[in-house]
């Protein structure tokens, strides 16, 4: 049995007549391949897919109709794309724990982990600094700013914390210079805007911060007398970080925010999501919520 096909492609390049033939109606994906390299002539054979009505063949033309009960007297059209091979992974990169995030930079990659650190990575797979502060485990890592000397670094978990951290690329050292306190939940997601002047952060607190990207001077103050604990003082003289907390505060989810980013032309633009099935964009300098879908 035979059935009247016709090709035809978006890729240009691999385009052949879209005139109508007999085929027999058995052919599958690797006699419609050979048919169509056949037409264009190629020195090299190109493996194609092909698809009908938006559907992949993976059946012969027959079986395909049948399945649709369509019928093979019928002309039909037949789409070819180019086989892609699936990606081959070049290397492993390993953890001890559950990996949460991973963001790369110019062959630069994070990753944050539920074992409570934050690494980065060079692209041939090697771990070239681990950033050791966080008590609990790392669900967000961002890059701020990055040279070729040092990359600026964010990290944000479950111990409420948002860190920022100051990796050498040459001497192959982090300073974690300062800590953002201000979030009473775990803090899901944090986003660095286009100019790396701010850093958003989004908590299960159901708040959404926003804080500058700068090194602070000295401590700034808290909110109160008793939030800063003498453990924590001493963490802080053992490791040099400033505490900030000055920020901008969005409130008007209900419930956790699990994801927050700045749009890509306006640092005062952010949008975020929730638990609360909301996505909200927001004015960052007037603290108002925009528009909720």
């Amino acid at each position: 049995e035979q059935v009247q096909v016709r090709f035809t492609t978006q890729q240009t390049e691999y385009a052949v007549s879209d005139a109508a033939m007999l085929l027999p109606s058995n052919i599958k994906k690797e006699g419609l391949s050979e048919i169509v390299n056949s037409l264009l002539d190629l020195d090299t054979s190109v493996p194609f897919d092909f698809l009908i009505d938006g559907q992949l063949l993976r059946s012969s033309i027959v079986e395909y109709l049948n399945a649709n009960r369509l019928s093979t007297e019928n002309l039909v059209t037949i789409e070819y794309v180019e086989s892609m091979l699936p990606p081959t992974p070049l290397t492993a990169y390993q953890h001890d724990d559950w990996i949460s995030s991973v963001k790369g930079h110019h062959g630069l990659f994070l990753t944050g982990s539920y074992d409570n650190n934050v690494r980065l990575w060079n692209s041939s797979g090697e771990c070239i600094g681990t950033l050791m502060a966080h008590t609990d485990s790392v669900k967000s890592v961002a890059f701020g700013q990055v040279n070729d000397k040092t990359a600026t670094i964010f990290s944000a978990g479950l111990d409420h914390a948002l860190l920022g951290w100051e990796y050498s690329i040459e001497e192959g050292s982090d300073r974690l210079m300062f800590e953002c306190k201000g979030h009473k939940g775990p803090i899901e997601s944090i986003a660095v805007d286009a100019k790396n002047k701010f850093v958003a952060s989004a908590s299960d607190d159901s708040f959404v911060k926003i804080w500058t990207t700068t090194e602070p001077t000295e401590d700034e103050p808290a909110e109160s007398t008793n939030e800063i604990t003498k453990k924590r003082k001493k963490t802080e003289k053992a490791d040099g970080r400033k505490i900030k907390t000055k920020a901008v505060t969005l409130e008007g989810h209900v419930g956790g925010v699990n994801a927050v980013t700045f749009d890509s032309s306006d640092s005062n633009v952010v949008y975020t999501g929730g638990w609360d099935h909301s996505i909200r964009s927001w004015d960052v300098e007037q603290q108002v919520n925009l528009s909720t879908k």
